[in-house]
């Protein structure tokens, strides 16, 4: 079985929302995973602002920002393969 493009992803969107009745917890829109994010700032290579990451720790979504080339979504193939898992 191989995996597949999540149904409920389009490249244009984010891959990460607001959920929970007061919009507290954050879900992957790829995998359904809640709250299983890891986030991260630095200063930004172009030296100036600062470079974002927040990846999906359940299935390896990513989404990037940085002064230069903007916001990225990356979203992983769901469900994983054999050959997608570590």
């Amino acid at each position: 079985m191989s995996g597949h493009p999540p149904p409920d992803t389009n490249p244009d969107e984010p891959i990460f929302s607001q959920c929970g009745p007061d919009g507290g917890s954050i879900r992957c829109r790829v995998c359904g995973a809640v709250d299983e994010i890891s986030c991260d700032e630095v200063p930004s290579m172009a030296g100036y602002g600062e470079d974002t990451y927040t990846r999906c720790i359940r299935c390896g979504s990513v989404e990037t920002t940085d002064p230069i080339f903007g916001w990225r979504p990356r979203p992983a193939t769901w469900p994983r393969t054999d050959r997608d898992q570590p």
